[in-house]
């Protein structure tokens, strides 16, 4: 029994030094990944923590740093940055994925393939489109220790925006991140993205393509359209989709926040959903959903955005709070 007890002690102490040698905070934890490739070249960046406290956490205080590689493949390139971190790579905290905006579809798609074999990134990663290459960040921020780190809160900030890579099916809209001289922004237009084609989309286009989404560029909630009329702060926004014969009606109630509704506010709003719907549909992109109502009335998806955008109205309703 004595030998028995000081085998189990000594079994227990070999696991618990091996549970502390691999779940110790000496980690690299990948934070968001930017990719873009051209011809037979893929050109990968992490954003990395080496966190000296719970590498379990998200707000773990530590900075943040950037890696790029390349390679021929996806893969190889993703394993290439990874030998340059400073431990070994965890994948848990990866929340955002950067795509080049010259080769975004073939990034995307060639992300969501990868992902669903590999433990790289996450298919529920919010996806931005990049205006910049992971070779100009590299440079600036050999030269800034606060730029990756300022990068990262910049797309966290605007996350509620952004879509998820598994939303990509027939199409999304990407915010479009910009690099400024030790931050970055995100630029007020957006960047339409089909297995077609892609597009981009005015400021006041991207801001209704967000409320119709339900999305925003906040957690607050809040939409600001600027019109002719003048700019409307909109937040609680419904929107309905109603089909008459051939045509359909797009309904939005909103509440203002706006002390006096500018004039011709509402009428502004309906002709810019119409335009924003049909700006969509002509990028490939069916953003109201038109096809499923057709679909359910049908009984078969007969609307596609292959065919001519169909007649729509929309009636906008403001109510100030």
């Amino acid at each position: 029994r004595k030998g028995l007890r000081l085998l189990a002690a000594g079994v227990l102490t070999v696991w618990l030094c091996l549970f502390l040698h691999w779940e110790n905070t000496e980690k690299s934890m990948i934070r968001a990944l930017l990719v873009e490739t051209k011809d037979d070249s893929w050109t990968v960046g992490l954003l990395y923590q080496f966190p000296e406290a719970s590498a379990d956490s998200s707000e773990a205080e530590a900075a943040i740093r950037l890696c790029v590689d390349r390679g021929p493949q996806l893969s190889a390139a993703i394993a290439a940055a990874e030998k340059a971190l400073p431990q070994r790579a965890d994948w848990r905290l990866c929340e955002y994925l950067l795509a080049g905006q010259d080769s975004v579809r073939r990034t995307l798609a060639a992300c969501e393939e990868l992902f669903l074999h590999r433990p790289y990134g996450r298919l529920a990663s919010r996806v931005f489109g990049g205006s910049f290459s992971v070779e100009t960040l590299k440079e600036r921020a050999d030269g800034s220790d606060v730029l990756p780190e300022n990068l990262l809160q910049c797309v966290k900030n605007s996350a509620p925006s952004a879509p998820r890579l598994y939303e990509q099916g027939s199409g999304f809209v990407l915010p479009i991140v910009e690099l400024e001289e030790e931050g970055a922004h995100c630029r007020p237009e957006a960047l339409v993205v089909t297995p077609e084609q892609t597009g981009t989309l005015t400021e006041a286009q991207t801001e209704m393509v967000l409320l119709l989404q339900g999305r925003s560029r906040t957690t607050a909630g809040e939409h600001r359209v600027v019109l002719d009329a003048g700019t409307l702060r909109l937040h609680r926004a419904f929107c309905g989709v109603e089909q008459e014969g051939e045509s359909f009606l797009l309904r939005v109630n909103a509440l203002s926040r706006n002390h006096a509704l500018p004039a011709d506010a509402e009428a502004e709003l309906e002709a810019l959903c119409a335009d924003t719907v049909r700006r969509c549909w002509t990028l490939g992109l069916d953003i109201s959903g038109l096809g499923a109502h057709q679909a359910l009335r049908d009984g078969h998806f007969a609307l596609t955005t292959k065919n001519v955008c169909p007649e729509i109205r929309a009636d906008v309703k403001l109510m100030k709070c």
